[in-house]
């Protein structure tokens, strides 16, 4: 039984008193991904965005891909997808004439197909009912206790028929392997492996083909008060809080990174500057634990509605990096990635990502409301403005700090606010115009404490703003939109992030086809324009 583990340790001091190491800094002029919070609704446009970079040639030049809940749920199976399943099984082939596709019939034409190993299977294993069933079998006959219940959720529901959940029934039904990074990592000259000699490759889940650098993303309270602010807390074969929080008081928190392996283990003691020794956790922190962190929102909701699951919400062990010998370890809370920036853009900012592509796989669409253009709730906080308000407007945070969950997205500020009317309009022109939502804009980033963001960059974003397009729609045959509409109960694309996580094959493929026709299809605006994957290609330039 393994009871030390040696794990590599990342300080990091304030971004403003010491540049970032080179672990952490992106080549210059790098490309990153990003992919939003939603469910599976979030998950489906994620599909069809990566089917997209695909059939274009791009994915080979994104460096990261930064990800937050169902963003998460596809960013995991994609990075870790095993090498015996093709990446067109796995995200589908790409249908660029909408006039082809059919209801019935054979793939990738016909909506109610999907591959056998398809990313698009994973909401039509989800849904209320199905989910408590598999939660009650975890509670009650596998004796889970309710903190790791979600997790085994969503291991069972997301990750497991792609092998990456295996629980071992003598081992407490728990998946007993790690998470890393390649198998050439692990390996290295005193490596991972070779400093923890009683581990071996077969005890991670390991990335085995060429894939963009992964970073998923959640949040943990800083401390238990009802008024408690999150902290961003993003991972991957390291992982932890960036920022040294003294706002924890005497347990700050925060202050770089260790290895995924050693989270929920306690600090011993510093071997050297560069690893720690450190208890092994009760059972291995695994992708399932990360990925349901980052998607806590569907935790917390239970917890809510169902007293037996009281507890639910994920909470593990931690140590500070800051001040790891002098706070002991403890037990802390973790909040959905959504619960503080749901699109995982401002830790690519952290990394001084140049270009952007983010997908903001919304359920809210673009609309004009009493004279003002309302754009997802996810962006505004990022140009320092709460959320619309009817009747308010967009309430900057300098004058209101918020109350409840939108006073957690205060600290999201990494643009200046004058950029964001540019924003709205550029956004309303595409809705009102029937044309993909798809708008790119250039920014320079303002200093950020909270994220680690230093400002001053020149970054390029090419916002993907998931709503209706009628210029795809109308070529649609009315048998296919009708068969849409009844899948998506009325609400293609726009499919709710809780009443609808459960979702058919055919409201999967409309929207995954979307998305993919949306980035990737040469088609042109008749009043002329760049075609959609010209713009796409603009900013691979």
């Amino acid at each position: 039984m393994v009871r030390t583990l040696d794990a590599s340790v990342l300080p990091l001091s304030s971004v403003s008193e010491a540049a970032q190491p080179e672990e952490l800094k992106a080549p210059p002029d790098s490309i990153g991904l990003c992919l939003s919070g939603g469910g599976s609704r979030a998950l489906t446009c994620a599909m069809g965005q990566l089917r997209a970079l695909h059939d274009l040639g791009l994915m080979d030049q994104v460096f990261a891909i930064s990800s937050v809940s169902g963003g998460t749920w596809a960013n995991s199976l994609y990075t870790y997808l095993p090498v015996s399943i093709s990446d067109s099984d796995f995200l589908g082939e790409p249908v660029l004439d909408p006039q082809s596709i059919t209801v019935f019939g054979s793939y990738p034409t016909a909506l109610d197909q999907l591959p056998p190993n398809s990313l698009g299977w994973v909401p039509t294993r989800l849904g209320v009912l199905r989910d408590l069933g598999e939660i009650l079998k975890l509670k009650y006959e596998w004796k889970y206790p309710n903190s790791e219940l979600w997790q085994g959720l969503i291991g069972h529901s997301v990750l497991g028929d792609f092998g990456l959940w295996q629980p071992d029934k003598q081992k407490g039904h728990f998946d007993q392997h790690y998470f890393s990074w390649t198998k050439a990592y692990l390996q290295l000259p005193h490596g991972t492996l070779a400093r923890n000699p009683q581990l071996n490759v077969g005890d991670f889940y390991t990335v085995e083909r060429k894939r963009p650098y992964m970073v998923f993303n959640t949040a943990m309270f800083i401390d238990d008060s009802t008024d408690a602010d999150l902290a961003p807390f993003e991972a991957n074969f390291m992982l932890g809080v960036r920022q040294p929080f003294p706002q924890a008081g005497s347990s700050t928190i925060g202050g770089g990174f260790v290895s995924s392996m050693a989270m929920a283990g306690s600090y011993l003691k510093d071997l050297g500057s560069s690893n720690v020794s450190v208890t092994a956790p009760a059972h291995p922190f695994t992708l399932a634990d990360i990925v349901g962190c980052s998607s806590a929102a569907f935790a917390q909701e239970l917890e809510e509605t169902h007293p037996e699951l009281e507890g639910v919400v994920p909470r593990y062990d931690y140590f500070p990096i800051t001040n790891r010998s002098t706070v002991p370890t403890q037990l802390k809370r973790f909040a959905d990635g959504g619960s503080l920036e749901n699109l995982g853009l401002n830790v690519m900012l952290a990394r001084g990502m140049a270009r952007l592509l983010v997908g903001v796989n919304t359920d809210q669409g673009v609309r004009m409301e009493d004279g003002e253009i309302v754009v997802s709730s996810d962006i505004p906080p990022l140009f320092g403005l709460q959320p619309y308000v009817k009747g308010k407007g967009y309430v900057p945070y300098a004058h209101d700090s918020g109350k409840g969950a939108v006073r957690l997205f205060r600290h999201n500020q990494v643009f200046a606010t004058t950029a964001f009317t540019d924003l709205q309009t550029a956004l309303w022109h595409q809705r009102c115009n029937k044309l993909p939502v798809v708008v790119k804009q250039s920014l320079t980033t303002l200093p950020n404490s909270w994220y680690g963001v230093r400002g001053g960059d020149q970054v390029d974003v090419l916002w993907m703003v998931n709503d209706m397009v009628e210029s795809w729609w109308d070529q649609l045959s009315w048998e296919v939109r009708g068969a849409i509409d009844v899948a998506g109960r009325g609400a293609f694309p726009l499919y709710n992030t809780f009443t609808q996580l459960e979702l058919n094959a055919t409201a999967v493929n409309a929207l995954a086809h979307l998305w993919c026709w949306n980035l990737a299809s040469d088609w042109s605006p008749p009043g002329g324009g760049s075609s959609n994957a010209s713009v796409v290609r603009s900013m691979f330039a």
